[in-house]
């Protein structure tokens, strides 16, 4: 398939909730499929509610185990969204005097590229509804490890409450508990955290499955994250991250002397 027709089976447009799902990493994707992706690793899913509880489920999960548990939990009906930001560096080693160097990438999206991609003709397969409830998939990764420095390639992410439906959209489409999956943690990521704590604050109950436990998902009391409410939270949360023509995050940080 090519690109277009993988986007459009992870976003159909008859879908809900397709209007959230990010072009950026579908639109960096080249004509060659990307490295193989192994999707038949089995994916714990004794935790998970029943899609006719109307939960709306959020995977914060590292690399590609967001998608690998999205396209398990579309096995029983769920409608996996992706929000993957990031976009792939398109220029892994550059010439310089001295001959090729390779450009450090901050965040590595390929593992999300290769297993959305690979896992298209999977999700293609299954009759999902339209108004099947949604489970958003980030990448826990997003924020990156470490700080950018000259000539890497920054494609660090963060997620704004405006990459999310609404508080009163999810209660207008029966969406009264959201529950947001990581792999450790008591909290959500600072990022998220500002949006998970506006639902909350909408009477939308958030409960917390850990991976790194056994049992059940809990209830959660979200935190008020630092300049929760900040008119100018997301300029200032712009500030020092890249931003690329796509439309997501991504760019080559220029070296001294280097244009």
């Amino acid at each position: 398939m090519s690109k277009e027709a993988i986007y459009e089976t992870w976003a159909p447009q008859d879908a809900l909730w397709s209007r959230w799902a990010k072009p950026v990493l579908f639109a960096c994707s080249n004509a060659l499929q990307p490295r193989p992706a192994n999707l038949d690793d089995p994916v714990d899913l004794s935790w998970a509610p029943a899609p006719s509880e109307h939960v709306a489920l959020v995977l914060d999960l590292p690399g590609n185990q967001g998608v690998l548990m999205g396209l398990a939990l579309a096995a029983r009906g769920y409608r996996p969204v992706p929000l993957y930001n990031a976009v792939s560096n398109p220029q892994p080693f550059l010439e310089t005097e001295n001959g090729m160097r390779e450009v450090i990438t901050l965040v590595d999206v390929h593992p999300m590229m290769a297993a959305l991609w690979h896992g298209a003709a999977r999700l293609q397969g299954l009759a999902l509804q339209p108004e099947a409830p949604p489970a958003f998939l980030l990448d826990a990764n997003r924020r990156g490890v470490e700080e950018p420095f000259a000539g890497c390639f920054d494609n660090r992410s963060v997620s704004f409450i405006t990459d999310f439906p609404s508080s009163n959209f999810l209660l207008a489409h029966q969406i009264h508990g959201v529950l947001l999956v990581q792999i450790s943690g008591h909290q959500p990521q600072p990022d998220l955290a500002h949006t998970l704590r506006r639902w909350q604050e909408a009477r939308i109950a958030i409960d917390l499955k850990r991976l790194d436990t056994l049992g059940p998902p809990a209830p959660v009391v979200v935190e008020r994250p630092s300049r929760f409410g900040w008119l100018w939270y997301r300029f200032w949360t712009l500030f020092g991250l890249t931003r690329n023509e796509l439309g997501g995050f991504g760019g080559l940080i220029a070296e001294p002397g280097g244009g």
